[in-house]
């Protein structure tokens, strides 16, 4: 007497059943995390390191809270940079960045633009802010933000007076 039968339609119900365990379980876990959106409380600083007839490039000093339990990396954006109040160009980050879990403090963003179409139309501004050793920096557009597999995209719209 047999007590049980390996047949080929019970492994194949078992292979079946087999991967629906793990998916039901990632789905639980994922419902069950609850996400806080991360924190742009402040710009403390802005460098600019470099400034010449191709674009500008330049550090800024975030001060960010991330209440989640888990990291956040920042890993591109597409923002449009004004110089002045006039557009120079795409600003771009030049290094991922990763925000800690349960995190309030500083993190370092590091962001180049290429000027559009050739510098001649922000020659004025390029030596009005040589001279003044300081320049008015707007970025508006959105960044990409990554948590695991579940990406999302926020807007924002800041100015600050750079210093070189």
């Amino acid at each position: 007497m047999k007590l049980f039968h390996f047949s080929s339609k019970t492994s194949l119900i078992y292979l079946k059943g087999s991967w629906l365990f793990p998916i039901l379980f990632g789905l639980f876990l994922f419902t069950s995390c609850d996400y806080e959106n991360v924190e742009v409380k402040n710009i403390k600083n802005v460098k600019i390191h470099q400034l010449d007839k191709d674009g500008i490039s330049f550090t800024a000093s975030l001060e960010v809270a991330n209440p989640n339990g888990y990291k956040i990396k920042i890993t591109s954006t597409d923002a449009d940079l004004f110089l002045e109040g006039k557009k120079a160009g795409k600003a771009v980050l030049e290094e991922k960045i990763v925000i800690p879990g349960n995190f309030d403090g500083l993190v370092e963003a590091k962001v180049r633009a290429n000027f559009e179409g050739g510098s001649l139309q922000l020659l004025p501004v390029i030596m009005s802010s040589a001279i003044s050793q300081k320049a008015e920096l707007r970025a508006k557009g959105y960044i990409k933000a990554k948590s695991f597999v579940i990406g999302q995209n926020f807007d924002f719209d800041y100015s600050h007076q750079a210093k070189f």
